[in-house]
């Protein structure tokens, strides 16, 4: 079976990125399949498997356009043609019954994404216009894939009740991150909160509210949050406010990864989001949490994730952060060993076998469909 997986926006993230590299590389050690990944932005050619959107289509319409026509290519030479979906797209009225071995692959609740990331009439007319011509393309694919569950079963049920649904999460290769030295502290702790910048989802207004007001017994140990990533003045502000003997707050501004990999060898655990209800998501696929879980790091994150189960004593899923929670946690994973959290939440998070599955998965759609 041949694959191809596309992926065209404006700009790839560092992240996005990242996972595009991390599926490359493991496609490399399918056996059964021929998969192959393809991206498109209006950004350099960094890497084998990311090319340049041609200038003449760079604009917010015809680079949708292009996406179009690239997908139309490769449909020619691909049993299924994996599409990261592209939103406010007129043109999937005319492409997408074109393409029937298409499978539409969807991040987020679009429509209620672009209201947030446009605000007044803008986001409102985007909106509009994905929710006919989302609508359209998600009808005409072949499946829905969401990196989520929630996402998934979300486009079914808004867009076409009766269309087949899979997950494709996210996913790290494993054996690219070494395991953190292992130089936690015996009395404090440590915990790490990283973001590129602290935007609205990722909660960090509710946990310096819980640093603020929570209250320790006499015996407590002092807590060391280090914030990583860049913070805007008003956060600055708030950081300032908490006033608490058992709280140390370190701030260390962007890093590279070799230098937050120094901060993280001391952690005992690293947060993930906390507030991710505000994208009215519930349910999570982020691969900051993958990329912890791989450097053998605990995790403590306020919404459900594949990666994060009930049973695993390594991971906390929380509706409410509280500081004597975030003790808690910190001291019960203290001695948990940094390679037994590594290889007990390997096969959830590597990227190879998360490919496997989902071939499986879509081997079972297209023969018996």
């Amino acid at each position: 079976m041949r694959i191809v997986h596309l992926s065209v926006c404006r700009q790839f993230s560092r992240g996005q990125l990242n996972q595009l590299q991390y599926e490359h590389n493991a496609a490399k050690t399918l056996e059964e399949s021929e998969w192959t990944t393809v991206g498109y932005h209006a950004g350099p050619a960094s890497a084998e498997f990311i090319k340049t959107i041609p200038y003449l289509f760079r604009g917010i319409f015809l680079r949708n356009l292009y996406g179009w026509l690239v997908a139309l290519k490769l449909s020619k030479t691909h049993d299924i043609v994996l599409m990261r979906h592209m939103t406010f797209d007129p043109f999937a009225l005319i492409f997408a019954p074109l393409i029937p071995n298409r499978v539409s692959i969807h991040h987020a609740k679009e429509i209620e994404e672009l209201r947030l990331i446009r605000q007044g009439w803008k986001g409102r007319l985007a909106s509009v216009v994905e929710k006919f011509c989302g609508k359209f393309s998600v009808c005409k694919a072949k499946m829905i894939l969401g990196v989520t569950n929630e996402i998934a079963e979300y486009e079914r049920e808004l867009r076409c009740p009766l269309k087949p649904t899979g997950t494709y999460p996210n996913g790290v290769e494993v054996n690219s991150l070494d395991v953190l030295k292992d130089l936690r502290h015996s009395d404090d702790l440590n915990v790490v909160f990283i973001c590129g910048s602290f935007s609205p989802w990722h909660g960090l207004d509710r946990l310096l509210n819980a640093l603020k007001h929570g209250s320790c017994v006499s015996n407590s140990p002092v807590i060391h949050i280090h914030l990583i990533g860049s913070l805007s003045k008003s956060q600055v502000n708030q950081i300032g406010l908490v006033k608490n003997s058992n709280v140390r707050i370190v701030k260390h501004g962007v890093m590279k990864p070799n230098n937050y990999h120094k901060v993280m060898a001391m952690a005992d655990f690293g947060i993930g989001s906390l507030a991710m209800d505000r994208q009215n998501l519930n349910e999570g696929s982020t691969l900051k949490i993958r990329e912890m879980l791989a450097l053998g790091l605990p995790v403590y994150s306020g919404h459900a994730d594949l990666a994060l189960p009930q049973s695993a004593l390594w991971a906390k899923v929380v509706e409410k952060v509280s500081l004597t929670d975030l003790i808690d946690f910190g001291m019960s994973v203290k001695k948990i060993d940094r390679k037994t959290v590594r290889e007990q939440s390997s096969s959830m998070i590597e990227k190879s076998e998360i490919m496997k599955r989902t071939i499986n998965n879509l081997k079972c759609q297209f023969l018996f469909s």
